[in-house]
């Protein structure tokens, strides 16, 4: 006989069986209650955040150079500057890690310029943040385009199922520009303000919540005094993983829609009245309530700047002006969080006053959707 099996003889003709089985009753509660430690994640080494950052900024050139081939409001182009807009806040989020580990920042390499395209582990990513893999589903009653305001903006369906808020500017005359910026405050906010002020540009400012920590409230407050409206965006760009307010529910958005009206309230001392969603996705019944709920006037933009898709000023700067010339008037949508859009930006309200544009204030788009003359 084994060691083993003699051990187990031997306690069966010490104890009953009974006995034996309160025994390891008594030893599994005892067992279940030891801290087992547990097994840290592997942290990502500097290598396999490169070829991430690599990996990204290849998807990130594709969707760029998409959404200035597509036509403005075609869905192709909603797809394309969604995908790169989601696609630039993760590059910006991994840029950080690799300098937290390596204390250097990281431009990318070779590897972004070999991919050229978008790899498929990178476009199931943005069809789940976006919702673009979301199935059909029967909307009663909804054709794909869902009036929102006759003649101010509408809601479309792109790639299959995701609500794109469409705006229109035929409340603006020729040579009419409205200027918004999105995703501040941050470093370069006052400046930008600054500049709009000196150039007589009053622009509405789009902040996420969790901006709005004591540095970002001053920061509000400077836009106020400089003449500016601030508007509401989200708090973490709608959730913390970069998804649209579509991953959430009605309730859910207007309880933290709500909360950053407040916040903004409190550092300026005056309720906001614009809301753009993020990506400009949002339902139908969500933007319903938003207006309903929180008195909050629904905005998109005519004019993309596509500001993310280039780190160089003149480049934006050029395509920027020729998007104005073309279209007449409009609404401009950038960044105040972006270097380059700082830059052109500065350059550009110059230009504009030069060349007989007249940057309007936002209460216009209030008045429009209201339908007050």
């Amino acid at each position: 006989m084994t060691k083993k099996y003699f051990v187990l003889a031997s306690l069966v003709s010490l104890f009953p069986v009974h006995s034996l089985c309160a025994l390891e009753t008594r030893l599994a509660g005892e067992l279940s209650q030891v801290e087992v430690p547990a097994v840290q994640a592997a942290s990502p080494d500097i290598k396999s955040l490169r070829a991430e950052y690599d990996e990204i900024y290849s998807a990130l050139e594709f969707y760029s150079n998409a959404a200035y081939a597509a036509r403005r409001d075609s869905p192709e182009f909603l797809e394309a500057s969604a995908s790169g807009q989601y696609l630039r806040a993760r590059l910006e989020g991994v840029s950080r890690e690799i300098s937290k580990l390596s204390g250097a920042a990281y431009s990318g390499g070779a590897g972004s310029r070999r991919l050229g395209g978008v790899s498929a582990r990178v476009r199931s990513e943005i069809n789940d943040a976006l919702g673009f893999d979301r199935p059909l589903s029967s909307r009663s009653g909804e054709t794909r385009g869902v009036p929102i305001k006759q003649g101010y903006c509408q809601i479309n369906y792109v790639k299959n199922n995701t609500p794109f808020l469409v705006q229109y500017d035929g409340f603006l005359e020729k040579g009419e520009i409205i200027l918004t910026f999105d995703d501040g405050p941050g470093s370069l906010t006052e400046e930008v303000s600054a500049a709009m002020k000196e150039g007589k540009a009053p622009s509405l400012f789009f902040v996420l919540g969790a901006n709005l920590g004591d540095s970002g409230k001053a920061r509000l407050k400077v836009e106020a005094a400089d003449g500016h409206s601030v508007g509401v965006h989200g708090y973490n760009h709608a959730t913390p993983s970069g998804k649209p307010f579509t991953a959430l529910s009605t309730a859910e958005t207007l309880k933290q829609l709500g909360g950053v009206s407040a916040s903004i309230t409190s550092a300026v001392g005056k309720e906001p009245g614009f809301f753009r969603p993020p990506y400009g996705i949002i339902s139908p019944e969500a933007l319903r309530a938003i207006d309903s709920e929180l008195g909050l006037v629904p905005v998109g933009w005519t004019i993309d700047t596509l500001d993310w898709s280039t780190k160089d000023p003149e480049a934006l700067f050029q395509k920027t002006i020729s998007l104005i010339k073309e279209r007449g008037k409009g609404i401009v949508l950038m960044h105040d969080i972006h270097p380059q859009s700082r830059t052109a930006a500065k350059r550009l309200v110059v230009w504009l006053a030069d060349n007989g544009y007249k940057v309007v204030p936002p209460e216009r788009m209030a008045a429009a959707f209201r339908g007050r003359p």
